[in-house]
C-alpha cells in the first residue's frame, strides 16, 4: 500500500470517530449484545401473558380399543382427537416480577457497556489520529530540512568556486544533502505506517487517498486548560458508562437473589382446556355414530386452579440463594475496583498532561533559542567566521529541537483531550 499525498478525502477527528462507531467490529458486537439483552427483557416481560396451545392426534387400535365412554371393547378402531388449552401464572413468589426487573437492569447495563466501548474507541482513534498529524509535521520538517540543506550545498559550491572554502566542504555539504533526503524518506514511511494504523482502526479498505486535517486547523494549543482531577473524578463517577454499568449490575444481583428465593413460595396458576374426539370401530357389530353427532357429544371443557407447594428439593434453592448472595459481594468488589481504576486513570491523565505541558513549554523555548542560534551561525558562515561543521551542528540542533517541540506539543494535546473526555 502506498500513501497518496494528493489525497481527495480529508478527514477530521470527529469524522474519523463517527465512521469508526458505524463500522468497528467491537462496536457492532456490542450492539448485538445490547439487542440480545433487549430480547431477553421482552421475554421476561411477556412471561406474564397466558400460554395457548392446540393439539391433535390420530390413533389406530388393534384388539382392545378404548371407546368414547372410557370402556375398552374387543375390536380394532381408529380415533381422532384434538384439544385447546390455556394456562396463566397467577402467583409464583413474585418470580416473574423479579426476573423482569433483573432483565430490565441487564438491558440498561448492556447499553452502558456499549457506551463504554465507544468511549474506549474514541481514545484509540484519537491516539492514531494524533500520530498521523504529528508525523505529517515531521515530514514537513524533513522537507524543510532537505530544502535548507540543498540551499547550503549550493552556497558552499559558490564559496568554493570563489576560493573561500576548501573542496572538502563541498563533499561534506553533499553528504548532508543525502542524509536529509534519507531523513525525508524515513519520515514519509513513518507517516504512511501511522496512516495505515488509523485506516485499519476505521475498518477502511484502502489507504490510498486518505488524509487528515492539517495541523494548522487542528487545535489552538494556547487556549488549552487542564481540568481538576478531583472534579473530573467526581463527574466521571456519575457519568462514566463503565461505572454506571457496574452499579446497574449490582442492583440486578439483588433482584436475582429475590427471584431465586421465590422458589421457596407456593405457586398458583390458572388453566382451562377443551377437548373432543371421534371414534370408529371396524367390526360391523358396532354401530358407528356420525362424526357430527360425536363432535356434539364428546366435547369436554375444563377450568381449574393448580397450586404447587414446595416442601423439600434437596437444599437446591438454599444453595442457589447463597450463591446469588456471593454474586452481590463479587459485584460490590468489582465496583470498588472500577472506582479505584477510574481514579488512577484520571490522576495519571492529569499528571501526564501537566508534565506534557511543562515539557512542551521547555521544548518550545529550546526551539526558539535554536532558531536564533542557527540564524547567527548561517550569517557567520556567509561571512567566513564559522565552519561548515559548526553550521551543520547548529542546523541539526534546530531540527532536533523542532522535532522534540512537536512531539511535546502533540503529546500535550493528546493528554488534555484524554482528560477532557472524562468530563463529557
Amino acid at each position: 500500500m502506498a500513501y497518496s499525498a494528493g489525497a481527495q478525502k480529508v478527514w477530521t477527528l470527529d469524522e474519523c470517530v463517527d465512521y469508526a462507531m458505524e463500522h468497528n467490529v467491537s462496536i457492532l458486537q456490542g450492539i448485538l449484545s445490547r439487542n440480545n439483552a433487549e430480547y431477553q427483557y421482552k421475554m421476561a416481560k411477556n412471561a406474564w401473558l397466558p400460554t395457548v396451545s392446540a393439539d391433535a392426534s390420530q390413533n389406530f387400535g388393534f384388539g382392545q380399543s378404548p371407546s368414547s365412554n372410557g370402556v375398552y371393547v374387543s375390536d380394532n378402531s381408529a380415533s381422532t382427537s384434538f384439544g385447546l388449552s390455556v394456562g396463566m401464572p397467577l402467583f409464583n413468589g413474585l418470580n416473574l416480577y423479579h426476573q423482569t426487573k433483573s432483565s430490565a437492569l441487564s438491558l440498561e447495563a448492556s447499553k452502558k457497556d456499549l457506551e463504554a466501548a465507544k468511549f474506549d474507541l474514541k481514545l484509540l482513534i484519537m491516539s492514531y489520529y494524533m500520530q498521523v498529524v504529528y508525523n505529517k509535521e515531521l515530514k514537513s520538517i524533513a522537507e524543510k530540512q532537505l530544502a535548507l540543506t540543498q540551499e547550503q550545498h549550493a552556497k558552499t559550491v559558490q564559496l568554493y568556486e570563489l576560493g573561500k572554502v576548501a573542496e572538502s566542504n563541498v563533499y561534506e555539504s553533499a553528504a548532508q544533502v543525502s542524509t536529509a533526503r534519507t531523513t525525508l524518506v524515513q519520515a514519509d514511511n513513518n507517516l504512511m505506517l501511522s496512516v495505515l494504523d488509523l485506516v485499519q482502526a476505521l475498518e477502511l479498505d484502502e489507504v490510498s487517498g486518505f488524509d487528515v486535517v492539517s495541523p494548522d486547523d487542528f487545535s489552538d494549543i494556547e487556549n488549552l486548560t487542564l481540568p481538576s482531577p478531583v472534579t473530573t473524578f467526581d463527574f466521571a463517577l456519575k457519568h462514566q458508562p463503565s461505572i454506571e454499568a457496574a452499579n446497574l449490575r449490582l442492583e440486578q444481583t439483588y433482584f436475582d437473589v429475590k427471584a431465586t428465593k421465590s422458589s421457596w413460595y407456593p405457586s398458583l396458576s390458572l388453566y382451562a382446556g377443551y377437548s373432543n374426539g371421534y371414534y370408529r370401530y371396524f367390526n360391523d357389530s358396532y354401530v358407528n355414530t356420525s362424526f357430527s353427532e360425536q363432535m356434539s357429544n364428546n366435547g369436554r371443557t375444563s377450568v381449574g386452579l393448580r397450586l404447587s407447594i414446595p416442601i423439600f428439593n434437596a437444599m437446591q434453592t438454599k444453595y442457589r440463594v447463597e450463591m446469588s448472595k456471593l454474586s452481590i459481594k463479587n459485584q460490590e468488589l468489582a465496583i470498588a475496583n472500577a472506582r479505584k481504576d477510574l481514579k488512577k486513570d484520571i490522576q495519571q491523565a492529569f499528571y501526564n498532561a501537566l508534565a506534557a505541558e511543562q515539557k512542551y513549554m521547555a521544548a518550545d523555548e529550546t526551539y526558539q533559542s535554536a532558531e536564533i542560534a542557527y540564524r547567527y551561525s548561517d550569517e557567520s558562515y556567509d561571512a567566513g567566521k564559522a565552519t561548515l561543521l559548526e553550521l551543520n551542528e547548529s542546523k541539526n540542533r534546530l531540527f532536533k529541537s523542532e522535532s522534540e517541540m512537536l512531539q511535546a506539543k502533540y503529546e500535550y494535546l493528546y493528554r488534555v483531550k484524554v482528560l477532557n473526555y472524562y468530563n463529557q
